[in-house]
Parts: C-alpha cells; sequence; structure tokens
C-alpha cells in the first residue's frame, strides 16, 4: 500500500507534466499558420497583376472616325452638289404649279388697277416669282438631305469645306478682266468633282491670267 502510495504522486506529476510538454508544440502550429496566411496571397498578386494590366485606355475600342482623303471629298462634294440639282427640279414644279393654281383661283374683277397694271400681269409676275424662289430654295433642300445620309463624315467635310474655299480663292482669277472673248472659268470651283478636274481647274485659271495679260498688253500698244 505504502508502494501504491508513493506512486500516485509520481503518475500526478507524470500526467501535470505531459500537457506542459503539449503545450508549446500545439501553440506554435496557429503561429506558423498565422503566419502563412499573412503572407501575400497568390490570388491577390494575380488579381492586382491583370487589373493593372487592362488598361481601360488600351481596353476601350477605338472610335476615331476614317480619315478623309481630298479624292473621297471631292467624290462626296460632287455627289452633294448633283443632289442639289435633282432636288431643284420637284421644288420649281411645285412652287410654279402652287402659285399658279393659286392666283388662277382669284376672280379677276374689272376695277382700278394696281399701280397702273393690270391684275393678270401682277398674278403673273408672283407666279414666276414663286418659282424662282422654288428653284433658288432647291439646292439648299438638296444638300440637308444629302447630308442626312452622309453623318459620319460630317465633320471632316465642313473642315475640307473651309481648306477647300481657301484654295479656290488664293487660286482663282481677277473677275474684273473678263470679256466676251475671255469670261471667268469656273469662279467658285462648283465643276470640280476630282484631283483630275481640281488640276485642270488650276490650268485654265493660268491660262485665263495669259489672255487676260495678252490683252492688257494689246490696250497697252494701242494707247
Amino acid at each position: 500500500m505504502i508502494h501504491q502510495a508513493a506512486s500516485i504522486p509520481r503518475l500526478a506529476t507524470a500526467l501535470n507534466s505531459r500537457p506542459l510538454l503539449l503545450l508549446p508544440r500545439f501553440g506554435a502550429l496557429p503561429q506558423k499558420q498565422h503566419s502563412s496566411f499573412s503572407t501575400t496571397s497568390p490570388y491577390s498578386s494575380s488579381s492586382s497583376s491583370s487589373s493593372s494590366s487592362s488598361n481601360p485606355r488600351t481596353a476601350a475600342p477605338s472610335s476615331r472616325e476614317p480619315t478623309l482623303t481630298w479624292e473621297r471629298y471631292l467624290q462626296l462634294r460632287r455627289s452633294r452638289r448633283m443632289a442639289g440639282l435633282v432636288t431643284t427640279i420637284p421644288t420649281t414644279l411645285l412652287a410654279g404649279v402652287g402659285s399658279g393654281s393659286y392666283f388662277l383661283t382669284l376672280e379677276l374683277d374689272s376695277g382700278p388697277s394696281i399701280a397702273g397694271i393690270e391684275p393678270l400681269i401682277i398674278y403673273g409676275i408672283a407666279t414666276l416669282a414663286c418659282t424662282g424662289l422654288g428653284w433658288l430654295t432647291g439646292p439648299t433642300i438638296g444638300s440637308s438631305i444629302w447630308s442626312l445620309f452622309h453623318t459620319d463624315h460630317a465633320r471632316q467635310i465642313a473642315a475640307k469645306d473651309q481648306d477647300f474655299y481657301e484654295h479656290i480663292k488664293r487660286n482663282r482669277v481677277d473677275p474684273t478682266r473678263q470679256s466676251m472673248q475671255n469670261p471667268v472659268p469656273d469662279y467658285y470651283g462648283e465643276k470640280i468633282g476630282s484631283l483630275k478636274q481640281y488640276r485642270q481647274w488650276l490650268r485654265d485659271q493660268a491660262a485665263y491670267r495669259r489672255k487676260a495679260a495678252h490683252g492688257l498688253e494689246q490696250d497697252g500698244q494701242e494707247i
């Protein structure tokens, strides 16, 4: 009994000493796991690299308009002029027929004339005026309709129009020297529809200048 009583304190001390030996081992595991999670995760690095590589400037699609060349611009300019000429026909007819039908329905009284002119003549002049107004508004209406179908190059066409006008204004001749034998060749450049026609227009301007200078020399010799 004495031997068993003496072994009980030894067993108690042995049991108390085992948790003390195991605590450092199990206590070190959370520290290692905590240190492993504190480091940067490969998913976070990949996400950061992907976010840095996805630049909005490079990812956004290019919305720039295609460059409008001079040849293409002159072709569009010619088609716009043709649209204005074609639209002039119906506007002139509508204005003439509409105004004529209106004035013909008015009663012609035998009263006093207007400013010494018969009412019938006045109605005829008014009909011609309305017809001329329809002829003048035709190109404007045709150009407006044409612009509705060519909105993709609207800004570039407006810029080219300004540049083209500066070219025409700088290279065209002086109209004060024109005569019956030497008329001004396309003063506004309306008939130019290609680069070939533009070069021909420049040659016509040079020929006009030569003829005008030759005429002035002859006038000086005669004087």
